[in-house]
C-alpha cells in the first residue's frame, strides 16, 4: 500500500499478485489492486478485486466504499444504487456514504440524460442519416467525454468521410473507455490496416476483438484481410477456416468469409482439385442456405425477342476486368437483339467506370443492398440472362445470384471456376482453357465454348514493344507479373529450378511491397540457392510504368497454382511469352489457355521438368525468339480473341442458345 501511495505501481501491483498467489482470499490484496486498477483508468478490470474483499470482509466499510465506486465508474448505476441500499441495510453509513450517494443520484441523471442523446445519435445512424449522426456524436463526446459510445461512433464516422487521423484518435479513446468492446477494437484494426497500412498494431487490435467475441466473424474475415496485406497467407487461411465453422450473424451478411477462404484455397498449391471443388460447393451451400426458394420467373418465352442481359461486378472500373471486356460490351451494345443492364457493387466510380456507363440501358448502383434486393432488382427489370464477373474474387454477389433471380445466369472472366452454385446455369470457357471433358467434374456449371474466354486486348497507355534484352547481355532475363499472393515457395521452387539451370539468368520481379515482400521473397530464393544479386524487384506503380517493365524480361514465368490471366495477355501484348505448366484445375490454366489461342503451345510444360527443359531451348534461341517477340502483337490482334466483333458475335449466339433452350424447356447443356 506504501508504493501505490508513492505512485510505484508496477511494484504495488506484483506484490499485490504475490499475496493473492499465497492466499487467494486476503481482502486487503484484493482491495488495494482493485483500487490500483480504478488509478489505471481499468475499473472493470478492478471490480473483481474489489468485489472479493468486501464478500471477504464485509464489515470494513472501506470494501464497501471501494466496491461502490467500481460500479460507479464502469457505468453499472443501477448495480451501484442495489449495492448503496443493500450496504446501508447492513449498516453502512457516514459522510463519505452520503457524499457517494449524491456523486451516484448526480450521476444517474446525467446517465440518463447520456443515453437519450446516444439513443439519437443510433437512430441517424440506423436511418444513414450520417450528416445529422456526426455532430451527435462530438456533442456526446464533448457532454460525455467518459462515456465510450460516443467516441466509437465518432471514429467510425470520421473514418467514413476519410479523415483517418481524427478517427483513430477517437477509436484509441473508445477501446480505452470500452476495453472489452470487440466492435470498438475491430473499427480501429480496420482503420489502422486499411487506411494507415500498420499492419502489425491492426493484427493485435483484431485478434483482441476475437478475443472478445470469438464468434464475430466479420473480425476473422478483417483479420485475415490484415495477414494478407502482409503476405501471411497460410495464417489467413487458417482463420478463415476458423470463422466458416461459426454460426452466420450480421457482422457478416454476405458470407464474405467463405469468399476470402475459396479465394486463399485456391492460391494453395497443397489443395488438390477435389478438396478445392468440395470446398466450392460448401461456400455455394452457404450462400443457398441463405437464399429464399428460388424466383418463379415471368419472362416471355419467346426464342426471338430482345434479351435483356444484366452484367453484375464490382470491377467496371480502373481493373483488368473492364479493361478485358470493355471492347466486347462496346460491341454488345450495339447489337439490336440485346439490351444491358449493368449492376455495379462498387461505391467507387473512376474514369473507367464513366466510360462504361454508356455501354448500357441501365446503370444499378447496388453495393448497398442486401443480397435479396439485389436479387428482386434483378428480377423486377426483367432480366433473361445475368453474367457474373466476379465469382470468388472481392465484393462479389454470388448470394444475390443463389437466388436465381435471372431465368439463366453465366459466369465469366472474372475468376478462373466454378461457383459451386445450383443457381449458375453456365460458364463460359474455350477449348484452350478448358478442353472438352478435360475439368468439366470440377464445374456444377455447364460448359460453353466461345472461340476465347479472355479477350486479347491492348491496354491503352501500352507503349511500343521493346527489342529482346537477351540479344544485347546475352543472357535471359525472366519476369513475374502475377499479383504478390500467386508468388509462394512452390512457384519460387519452380522458378529456381530454371535458375539453377542457367546460372547467367536474371529474374525481375514486379508489384512488391519493398518493406513487407522484399526480404521474406529473397529469403525464399536464398534457401533454393539463388543469390539475390540476380533478382530485381519492383515497387507497385502505375500500369503504364508496369508495362514498360516487359522491355526489360525475355520470358515470363507463370506463378503455381493459380497462374496468369490478364497478367498473361499484357505480357503477350509486349511481346512477352510466358513460360508455364498446365495444371490440373482451372486457377492452374489461365496461361495455358491464353498462349493456346495463339498457337504458343511451345511454351506450355507438361511438370517441372518440361518447364525446366522449355526454358533452356529458348535460351539457345534467342533469334527465334526475337522474332516471336516483334510478331506477337500482330497474333493478338489476328485471333479471335483480338476482334471485339468476332468475340461478341460468339457471345450472343451464345446467349441466343442458352435463351431458345430455356424458351423450349430444356435444361442447360454445354455447347
Amino acid at each position: 500500500m506504501d508504493l501505490q501511495i508513492a505512485g510505484h505501481l508496477d511494484l504495488a501491483e506484483r506484490l499485490y499478485r504475490s499475496i493473492l498467489t499465497a492466499q487467494p482470499g486476503h481482502a486487503g490484496a484484493h482491495h488495494g489492486l482493485g483500487l490500483l486498477e480504478i488509478r489505471l483508468q481499468r475499473p472493470a478490470d478492478g471490480l473483481p478485486h474489489l468485489l472479493a474483499a468486501l464478500e471477504a470482509k464485509p464489515e470494513v466499510p472501506d470494501y464497501w466504499l471501494g466496491y461502490l465506486e467500481g460500479l460507479r465508474l464502469t457505468g453499472d448505476v443501477e448495480a451501484a444504487a442495489a449495492a448503496l441500499a443493500l450496504g446501508r441495510q447492513h449498516g453502512l453509513s457516514g459522510r463519505s456514504v452520503d457524499d457517494f450517494a449524491l456523486r451516484l443520484q448526480a450521476r444517474t441523471g446525467a446517465t440518463r440524460e447520456a443515453e437519450e442523446s446516444e439513443a439519437l445519435m443510433q437512430g441517424a445512424i440506423a436511418r444513414t442519416n450520417f450528416a445529422a449522426a456526426l455532430p451527435a456524436a462530438r456533442a456526446l463526446t464533448e457532454r460525455f467525454p467518459h462515456r465510450g459510445l460516443g467516441w466509437k461512433a465518432l471514429g467510425a464516422l470520421l473514418a467514413a468521410e476519410g479523415k483517418t487521423d481524427e478517427a483513430v484518435a477517437a477509436m484509441r479513446i473508445s477501446i480505452r473507455l470500452l476495453p472489452d468492446d470487440a466492435e470498438a477494437h475491430a473499427n480501429l484494426g480496420v482503420t489502422l490496416s486499411k487506411h494507415l497500412q500498420r499492419h502489425a498494431e491492426a493484427t493485435l487490435m483484431l485478434q483482441r476483438a476475437i478475443d472478445i467475441d470469438p464468434q464475430r466473424q466479420s473480425a476473422y474475415l478483417d483479420l485475415a484481410d490484415t495477414l494478407k496485406a502482409q503476405s501471411r497467407y497460410e495464417d489467413a487461411e487458417q482463420l478463415l477456416q476458423r470463422a466458416i465453422d461459426l454460426p452466420a450473424d450480421r457482422t457478416n451478411p454476405r458470407s464474405a468469409h467463405y469468399t476470402s477462404w475459396i479465394f486463399l484455397l485456391a492460391h494453395n498449391p497443397t489443395v488438390d482439385a477435389d478438396t478445392l471443388f468440395a470446398a466450392h460447393r460448401r461456400a455455394a451451400a452457404r450462400l443457398e442456405s441463405q437464399a429464399l426458394p428460388l424466383t418463379r420467373h415471368s419472362n416471355r418465352p419467346d426464342p426471338a425477342r430482345r434479351l435483356r442481359v444484366g452484367f453484375v461486378s464490382a470491377d467496371l472500373c480502373e481493373h483488368p476486368v473492364a479493361q478485358l471486356v470493355e471492347p466486347v460490351l462496346a460491341q454488345l451494345s450495339r447489337r439490336p437483339g440485346l439490351e444491358l443492364h449493368a449492376y455495379y457493387n462498387n461505391p467507387s466510380q473512376d474514369a473507367a467506370t464513366l466510360r462504361l456507363q454508356p455501354h448500357f440501358s441501365r446503370w444499378c448502383q447496388v453495393h448497398a443492398l442486401t443480397d435479396a434486393e439485389v436479387a428482386k432488382q434483378i428480377t423486377d427489370d426483367g432480366v433473361d440472362v445475368i453474367i457474373d464477373l466476379a465469382g470468388y474474387t472481392a465484393m462479389n454477389r454470388l448470394g444475390a445470384l443463389a437466388f436465381k433471380p435471372a431465368p439463366i445466369q453465366v459466369s465469366w472472366i472474372g475468376y478462373p471456376g466454378t461457383t459451386g452454385l445450383r443457381a449458375m446455369d453456365y460458364y463460359f470457357a474455350d477449348r484452350h482453357f478448358l478442353p472438352p471433358g478435360l475439368l468439366d467434374a470440377q464445374f456444377t456449371e455447364k460448359l460453353v465454348f466461345l472461340p476465347a474466354t479472355l479477350p486479347l486486348l491492348p491496354h491503352p497507355t501500352a507503349s511500343p514493344v521493346g527489342p529482346l534484352p537477351a540479344l544485347q547481355n546475352g543472357n535471359l532475363t525472366f519476369g513475374s507479373f502475377v499479383r504478390r499472393a500467386k508468388i509462394n515457395q512452390a512457384a519460387i521452387r519452380r522458378w529456381s529450378m530454371l535458375l539453377r539451370a542457367l546460372p547467367a539468368s536474371r529474374l525481375l520481379i514486379a508489384g512488391v511491397s519493398p518493406e513487407l515482400d522484399v526480404p521474406t521473397l529473397s529469403a525464399h530464393f536464398a534457401a533454393e540457392g539463388i543469390d539475390s544479386a540476380r533478382l530485381t524487384f519492383h515497387a507497385l506503380c502505375a500500369m503504364d510504368q508496369f508495362l514498360r517493365l516487359h522491355h526489360q524480361v525475355d520470358l515470363a514465368l507463370d506463378a503455381h497454382p493459380y497462374g496468369g490471366g490478364s497478367a498473361t495477355v499484357n505480357a503477350l501484348w509486349m511481346g512477352v511469352p510466358t513460360l508455364t505448366v498446365a495444371g490440373p484445375t482451372p486457377a492452374a490454366r489461365q496461361a495455358t489457355g491464353v498462349l493456346g489461342r495463339l498457337g504458343l503451345d511451345e511454351f506450355v510444360a507438361t511438370d517441372e521438368a518440361d518447364f525446366v527443359s522449355k526454358g533452356l531451348h529458348w535460351a539457345g534461341r534467342l533469334h527465334e525468339l526475337a522474332e516471336l517477340r516483334a510478331s506477337l502483337r500482330d497474333r493478338c490482334q489476328a485471333s479471335p480473341a483480338g476482334q471485339p466483333a468476332i468475340f461478341a458475335d460468339a457471345l450472343e449466339r451464345a446467349l441466343r442458345r442458352m435463351w431458345t433452350r430455356w424458351c423450349a424447356g430444356l435444361p442447360p447443356e454445354s455447347f
